[in-house]
C-alpha cells in the first residue's frame, strides 16, 4: 500500500489531470469484484462499441422418430437479441494536502476501500433494482419489465398480487420450480435482504431439521460472499435489496422485501465497455487533491425465465 501511495504522489500531469498508477487501479478493481454480490454470477462480455447486440436462442429445433424412408419433419430454431448499452458509473473522493502528507498509508487504504465499496454498491443496485431511469440506467432484475417469474411470500404464483407474508419454505420451493419448469437447471444462487437471511436460518423441515446450511470458518464459499445454502442455492445478502416496498395497505404490507433466485451466468449479462479509469487533479483554490474513478458498463437480462422474484416478504 505504501508503494501505491508513493506512486500516487509521483504521478505526472497529463491533459489537464493526473493519471493514477496501474497498481492503484488494479487494487480497486479487485476490491470491486470482491465486494459486489452480483458480478460473479453474471456472464461478462467485452464491448467494442457503446451499443452491442448479442443474439440468443428463443426456441429450439425438434427431433422426431422417423420410419424407414419416412419424411423427416423440418423444424427451425428461433432467435432474438439482447441489447447492451454502456453507462458510466463514477466515484469522486477529495483529500486535503495535509492528509496526503501526514497519512500516506492509511489514506491509500481509505481510497481503495471507499471507492471500491461505492462502485460495487452502485453496480449491485443497478443490477438488482435498476429502472432504466437516468439515475438508475440499467433495467435490473426486479424491474417489472425484466422478469417473467414471480412467487409471493404467501405462496401465490404470479407477477401481480399482494400476498405478503413472512418467509417460509413454500415460496422458496415454488420459486425454484418456476425456473425448472422453464427448462433451466435448478437455481444455484439467491439474493436476500439481510433481515430475511435471519428468517431463513429459522426454517426447518417436517422433522425440525434446519433447511439453511450455514457456511463455517474455512469454507471457500465464504470468500464468495456466500452465507450458506438452501435448496442447493448459494445464499448472498445485499443491503441493496430494499425492505420498504409497498404491497397492499394492510398491517406490515408497506415494509416488504423481495428476494431473487436464479441460475448463475444465465439470468444476466454484464457488458464491459471500458475498464476502470482513474484520474487525479488538484484544486488550487482550496489546496485539495481529487481522486476520480470511472467505469463504463452495461447490463441486460439474458433469459428472464432463468430467475424468479420472491415478492412481499414481511419478516
Amino acid at each position: 500500500m505504501a508503494d501505491i501511495i508513493k506512486a500516487l504522489r509521483e504521478a505526472t500531469d497529463s491533459a489537464g489531470g493526473y493519471l493514477v498508477p496501474d497498481e492503484f487501479a488494479a487494487r480497486v478493481l479487485d476490491l470491486i469484484q470482491a465486494k459486489s454480490i452480483t458480478l460473479p454470477d453474471l456472464e461478462v462480455v467485452s464491448m467494442g462499441s457503446d451499443v452491442m447486440h448479442i443474439p440468443k436462442a428463443t426456441g429450439a429445433s425438434t427431433a422426431y422418430w422417423v420410419a424407414e424412408t419416412g419424411t423427416i419433419t423440418a423444424s427451425e430454431t428461433a432467435y432474438g437479441r439482447i441489447t447492451l448499452t454502456a453507462k458510466k458509473v463514477a466515484s469522486l473522493i477529495e483529500a486535503s494536502t495535509e492528509v496526503l502528507e501526514d497519512n500516506n498509508v492509511s489514506l491509500a487504504n481509505h481510497l481503495t476501500e471507499q471507492m471500491a465499496r461505492d462502485l460495487a454498491l452502485k453496480i449491485d443496485d443497478g443490477v438488482l433494482n435498476g429502472t432504466g431511469a437516468t439515475a438508475s440506467p440499467f433495467e435490473g432484475l426486479r424491474y417489472t419489465g425484466s422478469f417473467t417469474n414471480a412467487v409471493w411470500a404467501d405462496g401465490t404464483v404470479g407477477t401481480t398480487g399482494t400476498g405478503s407474508a413472512t418467509i417460509s419454505l413454500t415460496p422458496v420451493s415454488k420459486a425454484v420450480d418456476q425456473v425448472i419448469q422453464d427448462n433451466h437447471p435448478s437455481p444455484d444462487i439467491s439474493y436476500w435482504a439481510p433481515r430475511t437471511v435471519g428468517s431463513l436460518r429459522l426454517l426447518t423441515d417436517g422433522n425440525a431439521r434446519p433447511m439453511f446450511n450455514n457456511e463455517t470458518w474455512g469454507s471457500p464459499l465464504l470468500k464468495e460472499g456466500v452465507l450458506g445454502t438452501i435448496y442447493g442455492m448459494k445464499v448472498k445478502s445485499s443491503t441493496q435489496l430494499p425492505i420498504n416496498l409497498s404491497y397492499g395497505t394492510g398491517s406490515g404490507e408497506t415494509s416488504n422485501a423481495d428476494a431473487i433466485v436464479g441460475v448463475s451466468k444465465q439470468f444476466g449479462l454484464l457488458g464491459n465497455r471500458r475498464q476502470l479509469r482513474f484520474r487525479r487533479d488538484y484544486k488550487i483554490a482550496t489546496d485539495i487533491e481529487q481522486f476520480q474513478a470511472t467505469q463504463r458498463l452495461a447490463f441486460a437480462v439474458k433469459y428472464p425465465n432463468a430467475y424468479c422474484v420472491i415478492r412481499g416478504i414481511t419478516d
